[in-house]
């Protein structure tokens, strides 16, 4: 190769150089500033939009129900809508009082659809609360569907029953 010819190849290279340096600091230039966002491998989260508690229960003897309201919706003012990472847990609170005179017992929680399960309670159940007693709590641990980006509303059912 003459060197005429070098001299115009070192150009070529070098304004090559030149303009993937400068692409280059215009990218970076473009993310930080989160003009340009990078696709991210994390799925989507699940969203629960609110969850539905219904508590299948029995009347006492002053013909209320044994733990107050037999349905609860936990919504808005319970901090929902969340997200959940697809596949994981949140927990439901569920505070409530014995309002019989009659110990009762919560044996099972449940949902009615397969795309739910529940994962754990806190305490582990069969679950009984003493006549009276006004310290009633059950944490329930929900598992959401792993297939990403949905949303959901969520029925979680209670089933007590009286313990003589």
């Amino acid at each position: 190769m003459s060197p005429r010819g070098r001299r115009a190849f070192r150009r070529t290279i070098f304004l090559a150089v030149l303009v993937v340096a400068i692409v280059v600091v215009v990218l970076v230039a473009l993310i930080a500033e989160n003009v340009l966002v990078l696709p991210s491998n994390t799925p989507a989260p699940v969203t629960i939009s609110y969850v539905d508690l219904k508590i299948l229960e029995g009347n006492g003897a002053n013909n209320e129900p044994w733990f107050g309201p037999n349905f609860i919706n936990y919504s808005g003012g319970e901090g929902y809508p969340i997200q959940v990472t697809p596949g994981g847990t949140w927990t439901v609170v569920w505070t409530f009082i014995n309002f019989d005179n009659v110990t009762h017992t919560v044996y099972k929680v449940a949902t009615p659809t397969p795309l739910f399960t529940i994962a754990s309670t806190l305490p582990g159940l069969p679950y009984s609360l003493p006549a009276g007693n006004d310290h009633g709590a059950l944490a329930i641990s929900v598992t959401a569907p792993s297939s990403p980006g949905a949303t959901y509303a969520v029925t979680v059912v209670v089933d007590a029953g009286s313990v003589s």
